[in-house]
């Protein structure tokens, strides 16, 4: 039981990590890389190498959600544990000795300016860093020593780096202290030093602003909240486990803390890098200093909406594309295809959504190469109206499978639904052809080059206007009536059985509620801007507005995957518990 109990812990600690550092991380991953092409310091050198450590140990993180939904038993190849281990390892110490280096350079650049601008060269932060990398890489080689030397064998080849012989723990326990004292002890004493003088050398500055001050402070307690919460717990372990000759049995959750390094490090880089505060806006700026205050509130509405698409929307089609592949694996139910092909038109558009980022940080001009102007606009629009078609595809086989058991029992075979979402995919596709007719076709000419798919000329319109019409007709009118249709009869045939649990019933109304809330938010008002500027014979003004409330398409699918899929609730539960089933029937008295 305690074993099951700590794989839940762990698959939990791992989620979180995942849902909050992924998207954290590419976010500062595209902020540092625009601020090294143009000015680079010492600082946001260090913090895209923290940031790529970061991102890495993300990578790899599934691979080790994976082994806490199999009830920490390790169903890989041998040769991915000992690859995983190490990044694992690697990335976390990497991460610790990158903050003290951080504290170091802010401590030389505030006590020392006239020996910090000789340091200011790119050449000695990228050369700090690869001594970082060397040594953290270096150190956790023991991961493959432990596991791969001819005269170390493993006790349990079914576990992944845990278990430990005797002889290995003799090995091991020793480099353990070494880790304590190189990549923790040391690391934490330097780095309170710095910022400790650090915060000194400013408050002694009457002509430093409190911004700057604060700043300070800011960076000083981010670095020590990730020294003291995720890298100082799991290292003491090194330092009892030496005395005690033996791993300690608390060391797993320990090391969980330092997990969420991941989710503590954009504090640092919040306060460490003013690129984080405004890159977009000096991108925005840059071009229009004096020019219309309305484009520019334009391109930052337009900006944040993305962001918080792309946040929320990446990490969690992510987990529903992980749990679909694991159900469609085993037994395919058609709405757990329909759903993995929805998760998959959500990523599709999230993949591309940096792209359309970049055009609203600078000041929705398209300086990229005007190819990818007619790639990004096909596969955004494609995507939102493949979404509308494959959610009505699921009330549709959701009511079929009520209200006609029978014929529900013939489309259960996997080619049906298949052959449904490839339909789909060539109507949605075939329609946002469209966006090459418009921006390619030698008789229709581009009114704005540098903008992308806008500001279309008279003649580009009377092309395209009749064809929005029809997507408004196809992609949201009779879609929505469906769907509407579907559900409501669906309620209604649950709440006529009495036997039909309330947990059923209401996990129908959750999808009506949650479909419909797709449809009325984000469908319905881009696809009426088609009706009405038919009839306008222009594009509506705000027509760009309702076009965002689409990209929150992504956030709210995971409500429909929720209600839709029992495979969205007990996928990692199912997962651990098939394991241990056995176990409590034979050594447990338990009541059924």
């Amino acid at each position: 039981m305690e074993s099951v109990v700590r794989s839940e812990i762990i698959l939990t600690f791992y989620i979180i990590s995942f849902l909050i550092g992924l998207p954290a991380n590419l976010v500062a991953l595209y902020a540092f890389s625009v601020k090294i092409h143009c000015k680079p310091l010492p600082t946001d050198i260090l913090l895209l190498n923290l940031t790529v450590s970061d991102l890495l140990f993300l990578i790899i993180l599934p691979l080790k959600m994976h082994e806490a939904a199999s009830g920490m038993q390790w169903n890989l190849p041998n040769f991915m544990c000992s690859i995983t281990s190490f990044v694992f390892f690697s990335t976390i110490y990497t991460s610790s000795l990158l903050l003290m280096a951080l504290g170091l350079v802010r401590y030389v650049g505030a006590a020392f300016p006239i020996i910090y601008q000789h340091l200011k060269k790119p050449v000695y932060p990228i050369t700090i860093s690869a001594v970082i990398w060397l040594i953290s890489m270096g150190h956790c080689s023991i991961t493959f020593i432990i596991q791969h030397h001819p005269s170390l064998s493993s006790i349990n080849s079914s576990i992944c780096y845990e278990n430990f012989t005797q002889k290995q723990l003799e090995i091991l326990l020793p480099v353990r202290l070494e880790f304590f004292f190189v990549v923790c002890l040391i690391p934490l004493i330097i780095s309170i030093f710095c910022y400790l003088h650090l915060i000194l050398i400013l408050y002694s500055r009457p002509r430093i602003s409190w911004t700057q001050k604060k700043k300070a402070i800011g960076m000083a307690l981010g670095t020590l909240a990730v020294f003291l919460v995720c890298v100082l717990p799991y290292n003491f372990s090194h330092l009892l486990g030496f005395f005690q000759g033996k791993s300690p049995e608390w060391r797993y959750y320990t090391l969980l803390l330092s997990t969420l390094n991941t989710c503590l490090d954009p504090i640092i880089f919040y306060f460490s890098s003013s690129i984080f505060h405004c890159t977009s806006k000096k991108s925005i700026f840059r071009k229009h200093r004096v020019n219309d205050m309305i484009s520019l509130v334009k391109s930052q509405i337009i900006l944040i909406f993305y962001i918080f698409s792309f946040l929320i929307g990446l990490p969690a089609n992510l987990v529903a594309l992980y749990a679909f592949s694991i159900k469609i694996h085993h037994s395919p139910l058609p709405t757990d295809i329909l759903l993995l092909n929805l998760t998959v038109s959500d990523l599709l558009f999230l993949i591309i959504l940096p792209l359309k980022m970049h055009e609203a940080a600078s000041g929705m001009q398209w300086n990229l190469p005007n190819f990818m102007c007619s790639i990004t606009s096909f596969i955004f629009f494609s995507t939102i109206h493949t979404s509308s078609l494959l959610l009505m595809a699921v009330a549709v086989v959701r009511y079929v499978g009520a209200a006609f058991p029978v014929i529900y029992q013939h489309l259960k075979k996997p080619v049906y639904p298949i052959t449904i979402s490839a339909a789909i995919w060539l109507i949605s596709m075939g329609h946002c052809s469209i966006t090459f007719i418009i921006q390619h076709h030698p008789s229709l000419s581009i009114s704005d080059s540098s903008m992308c798919y806008e500001n279309f000329t008279e003649r580009q319109l009377e092309v395209l206007l009749p064809v929005r019409l029809e997507f408004f007709f196809l992609f949201c009118l009779v879609p929505l009536l469906i769907t509407t249709y579907c559900y409501l009869h669906l309620i209604l045939i649950l709440y006529s059985r009495p036997r039909i649990s309330w947990m059923q019933k209401r996990k129908a109304i959750g999808m009506a509620l949650g479909t419909l809330a797709v449809f009325l938010i984000c469908v319905g008002p881009f696809n009426f801007s088609f009706l009405l500027g038919y009839f306008q014979r222009a594009s509506p003004m705000w027509r760009y507005y309702t076009l965002l409330l689409s990209t929150l398409n992504t956030c709210f699918d995971p409500i429909i995957f929720y209600f839709s899929s029992s495979v969205f609730h007990f996928t990692s539960e199912k997962s651990i518990f098939r394991k241990h089933c056995s176990k409590w029937r034979k050594g447990t008295n338990l009541e059924q």
